[in-house]
């Protein structure tokens, strides 16, 4: 996809947002969508070659290396927002090589956007927490980002804590925009 038409199309979905924004509808079939767009956006808007893939194993691919990036969203609903990796099966196979796990508000607008390679998930997918998830049977591996790393201790007990979600709301720096670990 050209940069141009990929911008437009980033341009063309967030006025579909903004629409759906505006009528307070909880439907968020749409941001899955869209943040593949932005990601791909932000990546080709750093000068790099993105192809949109959209496979179940993984969503982008940066063909000049070959590397596979996996884009996942997660609203915010209270205190946090969660991404998905099912039953970990895409995290121990390998079928990523990095992911972009964004969140977002009830306005539909990207709040942050965090890196992770797929080594640093690893621990998602040994430890599933069904009782985190809305479809406990289908989605118990997790990723919880919170507002704060005082609501994150204060809501999930310590046998539930992840060392990558400490490490995560510790030291954001290392995650959220790191758009340079994709490499």
């Amino acid at each position: 996809m050209k940069k141009e038409d990929l911008a437009n199309a980033v341009k063309k979905l967030e006025a579909a947002l903004d629409a759906l924004g505006m009528t307070e509808h909880e439907d968020t079939r749409i941001m899955p969508v869209y943040v593949e767009y932005w990601v791909a956006n932000e990546l080709m808007k750093m000068g790099r070659d993105v192809e949109m893939i959209s496979r179940r194993s993984y969503d982008l691919l940066l063909p000049e290396k070959n590397v596979r990036i996996e884009v996942k969203s997660g609203k915010f609903s209270g205190l946090n927002a969660a991404a998905s990796f099912g039953k970990g099966k895409q995290i121990k196979n390998a079928e990523f090589d990095f992911c972009v796990f964004t969140t977002y508000d009830i306005d539909f607008r990207v709040k942050e956007a965090m890196v992770f390679a797929r080594e640093e998930l690893e621990e998602v997918a040994n430890k599933p927490r069904p009782h985190f998830a809305a479809h406990p049977t289908t989605n118990p591996c997790l990723l919880l980002r919170y507002n704060s790393l005082d609501d994150y201790l204060e809501d999930v007990k310590e046998n539930d804590r992840l060392e990558i979600e400490i490490d995560l709301h510790k030291h954001p720096e290392k995650y959220v925009n790191r758009w340079d670990k994709i490499r």
